[in-house]
């Protein structure tokens, strides 16, 4: 209990902090993203037999590192508060050194408690992936949570790092092809530029 002391303090204080600040956002303000990153598969779990690999590589996933790029628009429908959507597209290899790729497109609703020359963004994604591996290509749903950090050196031009947990299911409706049905957790760690107004 001692330990958490200070976390607890230090996480009130910034919360009463947040809170007592003006918003710098008006409803109807808009801003797009522009990132370029790196994705970690972090866990793959067989619906069949229940198992969970996790780790990248060889014997884990089966996963490396792969890229992401992606562009977003978002609309602030409050002032803390912004509605949009987010277009991206994702490569990993695999072990086998085939291509994974998928194109997420999904909406986004992004809370932002602390905003102005620093803005930390805390966003959730719903909507649906394009995946392609070998031959097999799937249309399959997409969930994400993110958060980071943007900096605002001017008025309207910022730089963020985003990072947060991507979940994207595979369900064959295929019999022979159901024992492959999984969900796969993947960690993006992106870099971005973002114009507001």
């Amino acid at each position: 209990m001692k330990k958490s002391f200070p976390i607890i303090i230090a996480l009130l204080l910034l919360a009463t902090t947040v809170g007592a600040a003006a918003p710098f956002y008006d409803k109807g303000s808009q801003f797009f993203s522009f990132k370029v990153g790196t994705t970690f598969p972090t866990f793959t779990h067989f619906f069949g037999t229940k198992e969970t690999v996790a780790g990248l590589g060889e014997g884990k996933t089966g996963m490396k590192m792969g890229g992401y790029g992606g562009i977003s628009y978002q609309v602030f429908n409050t002032p803390y508060t912004a509605i949009g959507g987010e277009i991206g597209y994702n490569f990993n290899f695999a072990a086998d050194k085939e291509l994974f790729t998928a194109v997420p497109f999904y909406a986004k609703y992004t809370y932002l408690p602390l905003q102005g020359s620093w803005d930390i963004p805390i966003s959730t994604g719903l909507g649906f992936a394009y995946i392609k591996y070998k031959d097999a290509q799937l249309m399959t749903f997409y969930a994400n949570i993110e958060t980071g950090f943007t900096w605002y050196p001017g008025e309207h031009w910022g730089f963020g790092l985003t990072t947060g947990l991507w979940l994207i299911p595979e369900f064959n409706y295929n019999e022979a092809l159901k024992k492959d049905n999984a969900l796969a957790g993947i960690i993006p760690v992106t870099v971005s530029v973002t114009y507001r107004q």
